[in-house]
């Protein structure tokens, strides 16, 4: 993993993340807080990384003491696919749908919000692929997980067949504010 101009895909330079087994790399941002309320932005290009068909890695992962929430990418029947997944309170896993994005650049968002109290299941997540909704879960049962850590990269799940380059840039947070492309 690495900073280059060639992986710039917002300003003058952006993070390379090449692949060549299965160690995971990323970059690890400690600062959220105990936070109920999270949005993170990023931009992605899987730049024609080369998957076996049915591949799947986790490429953006939101902490408390164990994961929170997950951007999944993967490679499907020739596309590039991502979806979000969220635990609740017992570790239970839901998922959004895949959504296919192109091999091109593309603006990744994510708001995650606890529930509001033990008991009110009403945490959701939300994932928008360049500015529009792209999958929603409500009704979660999440009220004490939080936000204090989030991890950018090739975070985990990387198969034997991943092999390649895909750039990441101009990550943004923020506690409640929706960021855009």
């Amino acid at each position: 993993m690495s900073v280059s101009p060639s992986a710039a895909l917002v300003g003058l330079n952006g993070m390379q993340v090449l692949i060549n087994d299965s160690t995971n790399l990323y970059v690890n941002d400690d600062t959220p807080n105990a936070e109920s309320h999270y949005r993170a932005r990023f931009y992605f290009d899987p730049n024609s990384l080369s998957m076996t068909d049915g591949s799947a890695q986790y490429i953006f992962s939101g902490y408390d003491a164990s994961a929170v929430f997950q951007v999944d990418f993967r490679f499907s029947a020739g596309s590039y696919q991502i979806r979000l997944r969220q635990y609740n309170d017992s570790g239970s896993v839901s998922s959004t749908n895949w959504a296919t994005i192109s091999d091109a650049p593309h603006s990744i968002e994510v708001e995650w919000r606890a529930a509001t109290a033990a008991g009110a299941n009403d945490g959701t997540v939300t994932l928008w692929i360049n500015g529009v909704p792209s999958g929603n879960l409500t009704g979660v049962d999440n009220d004490t997980r939080r936000i204090n850590s989030v991890k950018l990269g090739a975070v985990s799940g990387i198969d034997a067949g991943t092999l390649g380059t895909y750039f990441m840039d101009a990550f943004e947070s923020r506690r409640q504010t929706y960021i855009g492309p």
